[in-house]
Formats: C-alpha cells, structure tokens, sequence
C-alpha cells in the first residue's frame, strides 16, 4: 500500500478537486472495469496490484482536470479518495482494496460539508496548534452515511485504527466523527489518549457542548468549543 499511496500523494498534492456523485460513479465504473478486466499473474498481491491501477485512473482524472486550487488539495483530495473508495466497494465485487487513506496531518475531512471555508481555516488551525503543543493528534469527520457499519461506535473506531490516528504522538489521538444527516456524533479514542481524555471527558463534551450545538445547527461553535475543551484538559 505504500506504492498506492506515494503515487496518489505525487499526482494530487498540487491540485484542488470538486468531487461530485456523478464523477465519483463515472470514475468508479472506468476503475472497476480496469481492475476485473487486468490479467493477473500468479506473483501479483491483488491488493497492490489494484492500488496501481486505481492511482494511475485517478492520477489520469487529476491531470485533465481545470479547476486546479491549490490551496484546498488536502481537503478535495481526502474527500474524493473517501468517496471513491466507498462508491467501489459498494458497486464493484471484484475491488479489493476496503479502506481509503487520508494525507499526512489531516485535521478535517468534510464528506457532508457543513463549515464554510473561513470556518474550516479556524478548525485546521487550533487543532494543528493541538497536535504540536499538546501532542495529540484529532481528527474531525463529518459523515453522510455509515456505510459499511452499522452505529457510529464502530464505524467512528474503524476510521480512527484505519487512519493511524495518534500513531506517532505522545499523547496519541481522537476521532470526533457526526452526522447533520443522521443527528449522531461519536468520540472515539485509543488506548493512550483515554488516559489524558476519559471516557466520562468525551460523554461530558458531547452532553454539554456538540449535541446542544448541533440541535441549533451550530456546527462551528460546537467543534470550535470541543476542540478549546480538549485542549484544556490535555495540555
């Protein structure tokens, strides 16, 4: 998986997408054909050999793309590659590959998008202020389905251990994941974290501060708050 995501990384970093459903189906169909299509040699790792081909489509869809904004690639980038993944594992049999990834220090993934671009700005920055003065790492996800689980505890934890989350900090990390769609909001956290944030700190965040902020749909203030509440009781 390293190959996959080094060539994916090289193809997209410069470069800002807009991910529709209708793109997201049409490149879906162009990958699924191509991965049951490829004669496969006893040596392949099926696995690897998809993720080749799934970079090379997808490097392929960058490049002729024209909407290039540099300043947004992370954020587009993580969102297609979430779709995408999805939208083949639910339509393709023949695709191997079940977990999409996420660049390096991503502090937002907004597969529903709810916060404007300023907003998102402000949520980048204090939770990138957390990982490098509180070394602990937080992942905020925002969701508009929880395809292929079925309750957010599993689907929430799943992310976080597919993700890597905290992997490389001292304090380690959290996945706060919700749903305007669904009305459900979920941390999750590892081993190490829950010593520096409990499960009764999480249950108390999101009691007192994102489910009345989230009933009035104020999304923004909601995580803005967790994420000063976090930042209080792990620093």
């Amino acid at each position: 998986m390293k190959n996959f995501k080094f060539l994916s990384l090289f193809s997209l970093v410069f470069f800002s997408l807009n991910s529709n459903s209708q793109i997201i189906s049409a490149l879906a169909i162009k990958i699924c054909d191509s991965v049951k299509s490829y004669n496969y040699m006893e040596s392949d790792t099926i696995e690897l050999k998809q993720a080749e081909i799934y970079s090379e489509l997808l490097s392929e869809f960058v490049f002729n793309k024209k909407d290039f904004n540099i300043k947004n690639y992370k954020k587009d980038f993580n969102v297609l590659n979430y779709k995408l993944t999805t939208e083949l594992n639910k339509t393709c049999e023949s695709f191997k590959i079940k977990t999409s990834f996420i660049l390096p220090f991503s502090n937002l993934v907004e597969v529903d998008s709810v916060f404007s671009e300023e907003q998102s700005d402000k949520i980048n920055e204090l939770a990138a202020e957390l990982r490098n003065k509180n070394r602990i790492e937080i992942l905020i996800l925002s969701i508009d389905e929880l395809y292929p689980y079925n309750n957010i505890d599993e689907f929430s934890f799943k992310k976080m251990e597919g993700w890597k989350i905290g992997g490389v900090y001292e304090k380690s990390g959290l996945i706060v994941v919700f749903s305007k769609k669904l009305k459900i909001v979920r941390i999750s956290t590892t081993e190490i974290s829950k010593k520096y944030l409990s499960d009764e700190n999480c249950e108390k965040i999101i009691r007192d501060i994102l489910i009345p902020n989230f009933k009035n749909d104020n999304y923004y203030e909601g995580t803005i708050k967790t994420l000063l509440e976090i930042q209080e009781i792990t620093k």
